[in-house]
């Protein structure tokens, strides 16, 4: 199966599809309540009412943390649609347990985590994945659009605007012209070419906001890198030695982390 778009694994993106979730399981439950012999929910105070809570609390944290273990994974290895899939599933899996053993806990009515599994997995694979199908057709649809723009603009010209920990615009730039960027504790540090010089730029901000600002276009090679990754002129990838070096004279090599060399050889095959 093909790959999947870059955009369907920013954080963005991601984490709108879980508060599209929980939204669409708040629904959901309410029209699923009369056909299920092992609805317990409740808004009323009681035992039920904090199961009801723990339940919801701990499904969004779990997917939430799902979300940013897999666009850890998607910078690390290339996931097409059976991997994606395969995923998805294994969020509902879990997410059925956490429903049983809330369930045993607060509905006592006899009935064994055995007779409960099935109606929660039927359940929680309807909650998720109906959501999941939309939102994807989205992020496709939101992919296409984009790639559409940057098609139609000579990628030379386009112009990106960075953004601090406040969202102010601190600096605006050719993409052609960004070279790297550099983490340093809370600020990340911009490098570019101007005139032919390499400047740079401190921005009060965190390396995951610099990947959003510019996704697409920049992309991680180590815990405390990012490049541009059509300014690379040389990948080393020596497994004691890794590095890249960019286009322009005068840069040292950059580093390059072994949980991102498999990445970063794919988008230079490309």
């Amino acid at each position: 199966m093909n790959k999947i778009p870059d955009y369907m694994f920013s954080r963005k993106f991601l984490m709108w599809t879980v508060v599209f979730i929980t939204a669409f399981s708040i629904v959901f439950l309410l029209l699923y309540s009369p056909f299920s012999s092992t609805y317990w929910f409740t808004l009323k105070r009681g035992y039920k009412f904090l199961g009801t809570v723990s339940l919801y609390t701990i499904s969004v944290m779990f997917l939430f943390s799902s979300k940013l273990v897999l666009m850890d994974l998607s910078k690390r290895y290339t996931i097409n649609g059976l991997g994606l899939i395969l995923f998805s599933l294994s969020e509902v899996l879990i997410v059925s347990v956490f429903y049983v053993a809330i369930t045993l806990m607060v509905n006592q009515n006899g009935m064994s985590a055995m007779d409960i599994f099935p109606k929660a997995l039927m359940c929680i694979f309807l909650i998720l994945v109906i959501p999941y199908v939309i939102a994807y057709l989205y992020g496709y649809a939101r992919a296409y659009k984009l790639q559409a723009a940057a098609d139609a603009k000579p990628q030379g010209t386009l112009v990106v605007s960075i953004h601090d920990n406040n969202g102010k615009i601190r600096l605006s730039l050719r993409i052609m012209d960004i070279l790297y960027a550099v983490s340093e504790d809370n600020y990340v540090k911009i490098f570019y070419e101007q005139d032919g010089v390499v400047r740079n730029c401190m921005i009060r901000t965190t390396a995951k906001n610099i990947e959003d600002d510019l996704e697409g276009y920049i992309t991680r090679c180590h815990r405390s890198y990012l490049i541009n990754i059509a300014k690379v002129r040389f990948f080393n990838n020596d497994r004691d030695n890794l590095y890249v070096i960019l286009d322009q004279d005068g840069i040292n090599p950059i580093p390059v982390s072994r949980s991102y060399r498999d990445a970063i050889a794919s988008l230079l095959s490309k």
